[in-house]
């Protein structure tokens, strides 16, 4: 019995251990992916008629973007593994496309579309890894953000309205024009996060997914009367190389 006991012992250490490196080890991967993310209580008011407004709330949506960077683990038990990294990561949100329209003709005389605030941060991961089979393991911890850079652009025609001598109206449109305006006054520096997720390890091939939590507001005290909170999704591909 005691025989049996100890064989089994063993060879649920050994899958266990199966996909990561030995105990005592360090390694680093590198890893390059997408990112979407998104900003929580986010919403813009617009009006959909000449005289009417804010009439309208667009609440805003998930944007995709780039994420790469690279982490380094320590293996501290067979199941245990505890690793800090460095991501650059692209965020923020976006607005989908609306128009406002006259309510005489009920046609559209102007858009507003591609509107989106880009984020970009530095992000610095701490995580527990817990491995739970062969290569599988379920990761959590704290992560710090270091805003890089934060700019919002949107794209719009310009719009001439011109009253006739009947009462009616006459409108000329104009090109569509991309604006860009410099917003790093209006973001913290520093943002906190959760990370939780889950990776797979292959032959040194890491696939990494993460879901990062947000726990403090991403707007300075005096720009805006609402908390707003980073939320956005990670899928990784990375290599491990083993250090020592």
């Amino acid at each position: 019995m005691k025989k049996c006991l100890f064989v089994s012992l063993c060879l649920l250490s050994c899958a266990l251990s199966y996909g990561q490196s030995r105990v005592g080890s360090f390694s680093i991967t590198p890893r390059i992916g997408a990112s979407i993310s998104n900003l929580t209580n986010e919403v813009l008011y617009a009006s959909t008629g000449v005289d009417n407004g804010n009439d309208y709330e667009l609440k805003s949506k998930y944007k995709a973007g780039l994420t790469f960077g690279a982490e380094v683990e320590y293996q501290a038990t067979p199941v245990i593994g505890l690793s800090l990294g460095a991501l650059y990561s692209m965020q923020g949100f976006r607005y989908p496309e609306y128009a406002a329209k006259d309510e005489k003709t009920n046609a559209y005389y102007a858009f507003d579309n591609n509107s989106r605030t880009n984020l970009q941060y530095i992000n610095i991961p701490l995580l527990v890894n817990v491995y739970l089979y062969k290569g599988l393991a379920l990761k959590a911890g704290v992560q710090m953000g270091l805003l890089v850079d934060a700019e919002s652009k949107y794209d719009d025609r310009t719009m001439t309205r011109t009253k006739n001598a009947d009462g009616t109206y006459s409108y000329t449109y104009g090109d569509s024009k991309s604006t860009t305006t410099d917003m790093k006054d209006a973001f913290n520096k520093v943002d906190f996060d959760i990370p939780v997720g889950l990776s797979y390890e292959y032959m040194n091939f890491v696939l990494d997914a993460r879901y990062n939590i947000g726990l403090s507001n991403v707007y300075k005290k005096d720009y805006v009367d609402y908390n707003s909170k980073n939320s956005f999704f990670t899928v990784t591909f990375g290599y491990k190389f083993t250090l020592q």
